[in-house]
């Protein structure tokens, strides 16, 4: 298994030790805190390592809270806007 540290446009990512045998997805820590996300075996080597140029901006969409708190607060091209910026609410 590839237990390294990858990256996914610019979000640091490294596979959790455990069994993933007759799983569908493998559980991913980000930047090297306590928050994680689940990648699906399709968008994976069978070692864990991500296959280049697949599209997986989805499973980080929905993880939004866990990239904040794991310390992306910036904007990532296709995944997260700024939030750090102010907008008028709009009424």
């Amino acid at each position: 298994m590839n237990y390294q540290n990858q990256t996914y446009k610019g979000i640091l990512l490294r596979l959790i030790n455990r069994s993933y045998v007759g799983m569908l997805a493998m559980r991913f820590t980000l930047n090297d805190t306590n928050q994680n996300v689940w990648i699906p075996k399709k968008h994976l080597y069978d070692d864990g390592t991500l296959i280049p140029n697949d599209n997986v901006d989805y499973v980080f969409r929905k993880a939004q809270k866990q990239l904040h708190l794991a310390g992306y607060s910036y904007p990532i091209q296709g995944i997260k806007r700024d939030t750090n910026v102010k907008r008028p609410m709009p009424f």
